[in-house]
């Protein structure tokens, strides 16, 4: 959103960004641009995470109707109730859809399909996409779900991106963060994120339990609805190859990502179309062969296997999985190929993608 908004900047627009709060990389945000604080999302868990979203969401709308009536407003997909704001507005808009709600809460079991709210929420996105100027996400897969609301000719799909500056590989023996944790010696598998429902973070539980070459770490960073579990599951099982950390302060994150010899991505199989995760980003930025979890066919499948930076496996792919950790650990390699063509892939994901969303409005 610091590219975004700096694009915008640069092209001569008087911007302001609302948010819960700005984190600092190596591109800050410029000075002219003003900044309204709002509640910062909280994920620890999914009652406070619905709540961080409702009081966000008015904390907006207020702000948009005392400051900004005549403004142009760039609308994010997050909080998700954001989006439906035009209802209560006259403004004029554009959304940038990360994820598909309602979809998204429906297909992971949150809220039935015919539940009433969210057969409201789908007319109100059908009124609220038919009147906005632009409407931008993330993946084919993700404008086919949204073509459901509105025409797919209005839809535009910009690639995401990180930044290859703030994130790049380290060499293990100038990295603090295995020394920290006095990891310098091993095969280091890492998820970083959140641990939710939809994670599959349990089957990373159940992986680690199943190697048994003593190279091998599984590093779990971050928190979320089943942390308690899974903390708890890693002691039942007397797990000593299983390391979990709450999350990480943001100048922790480039030298915890280039840790990984191998990085974990999830997507529930439910939500192939509906999201794709930032984090795959972060990693190529610091050349990490990835190992995927997802549906057969989702985009995020097709983005590993087109850029050769890993391979995917569906959640029921157990010992393909296992295989493929076996794999990585005795061929070098094969590591070697896959840390390539995730900087390679990298470069296709720059903050340059963020003027193919401002081009539109010069």
């Amino acid at each position: 959103m610091v590219d975004i908004a700096n694009s915008f900047y640069e092209k001569g627009f008087e911007t302001s960004l609302i948010a819960g709060r700005i984190v600092g990389r190596d591109i800050q945000l410029y000075p002219g641009i003003t900044v309204k604080k709002i509640k910062r999302y909280d994920r620890k868990s999914n009652i406070r995470r619905i709540i961080s979203w409702i009081v966000g969401s008015i904390q907006i709308l207020f702000i948009l109707i005392f400051r900004f009536r005549k403004s142009h407003l760039f609308i994010v997909s997050n909080p998700p109730f954001a989006p439906l704001l035009p209802l209560f507005l006259r403004n004029e808009f554009s959304l940038l859809v990360f994820d598909v709600f309602p979809d998204a809460i429906v297909e992971y079991g949150i809220v039935k399909s015919n539940s009433i709210i969210i057969r409201l929420w789908k007319w109100a996105n059908k009124k609220i996409y038919k009147r906005a100027t632009h409407i931008f996400t993330l993946t084919t897969g993700m404008s086919q779900s949204l073509s459901q609301y509105v025409d797919a000719e209005k839809i535009g799909i910009i690639p995401l991106w990180t930044s290859n500056n703030f994130l790049k590989p380290i060499p293990k023996a100038e990295n603090p963060f295995l020394h920290n944790h006095n990891l310098q010696n091993k095969f280091l598998v890492l998820y970083s994120g959140n641990f939710g429902i939809a994670h599959h973070i349990d089957l990373l539980i159940d992986l680690a339990s199943k190697i048994t070459d003593k190279r091998v770490m599984f590093v779990l960073i971050g928190g979320g609805p089943t942390e308690s579990k899974i903390r708890q599951k890693v002691i039942n099982l007397g797990l000593r190859n299983c390391l979990i950390l709450s999350w990480q302060e943001i100048n922790t994150l480039p030298y915890s990502l280039a840790a990984a010899d191998l990085s974990i991505v999830t997507l529930s199989e439910n939500a192939t179309k509906l999201a794709i995760p930032s984090k795959v980003f972060n990693y190529m930025s610091v050349g990490s062969p990835i190992l995927c979890i997802t549906g057969s066919g989702s985009d995020l499948e097709r983005l590993i296997l087109d850029y050769n930076i890993g391979r995917s496996f569906t959640s029921d792919q157990f010992d393909g999985m296992i295989k493929y950790i076996n794999e990585l650990l005795d061929n070098p390699g094969l590591c070697e190929f896959y840390h390539r063509n995730s900087l390679r892939a990298s470069t296709f994901h720059t903050s340059e993608n963020a003027d193919l969303i401002t081009q539109y409005y010069v």
